[in-house]
C-alpha cells in the first residue's frame, strides 16, 4: 500500500502552501532527521517553483524526487483554508496528496502520479474524499476506489 493510514491526515493543520508541505513531509517521512526532512522540502519547493501542482477541482498533487530517500514516499491529508494555493481554475486546495521519490526512481514518480490523476477525475470518489471525518475513512475511500 503507497498511502498507508498513519500517512493521512484529516483535517491538516496548516494554512499556507509552504506549511502544508512542511507538514505533508514530516508525515510522509515521520523517522527521518532534520537534514533529510528539509532537503525532501526543498525538493518539493524546487518543483513547485516551476508549475503549481494544484491540479484544479480541489486536488493537489505537491511532489519531489531527492536522493535523500531511498523509497518512494506518500501522505495526503484534507485542508480547511490555504489561502495562496490554488489551482488554475480557482478552486482552493482542499485534498493534497504528496509524492516524493529517489531520483533515479522517476518511472515510479510518473506512474504514481498518473495513477493519482485517473483516481481523481472522478467526481464521486473526490466527493467521498471531500467528506471523510477521518485518516481512516479518508483511506478507506482510496481502498475502494482501488479495488477490483
Amino acid at each position: 500500500m503507497l498511502l498507508p493510514p498513519e500517512r493521512i491526515r484529516v483535517p491538516l493543520g496548516s494554512h499556507s502552501r509552504h506549511a502544508l508541505f512542511r507538514e505533508l513531509v514530516e508525515l510522509a517521512l515521520p523517522d527521518a532527521d532534520p537534514a533529510t526532512l528539509e532537503t525532501v522540502f526543498q525538493s518539493v519547493l524546487s518543483r513547485e517553483s516551476l508549475a503549481s501542482t494544484a491540479l484544479g477541482d480541489g486536488l493537489a498533487v505537491p511532489h519531489g524526487r531527492t536522493n535523500a530517500i531511498a523509497e518512494l514516499r506518500m501522505a495526503a491529508g484534507l485542508v480547511e483554508s490555504v489561502d495562496d494555493y490554488s489551482a488554475p481554475d480557482g478552486a482552493p486546495v482542499h485534498a493534497c496528496f504528496l509524492l516524493v521519490t529517489p531520483e533515479a526512481d522517476a518511472g515510479m514518480h510518473l506512474k504514481v502520479l498518473g495513477r493519482l490523476a485517473r483516481l481523481m477525475r472522478k467526481v464521486d470518489l473526490r466527493t467521498a474524499l471531500f467528506e471523510a471525518r477521518s485518516a481512516a475513512e479518508f483511506a478507506a475511500v482510496l481502498a475502494r476506489a482501488e479495488a477490483p
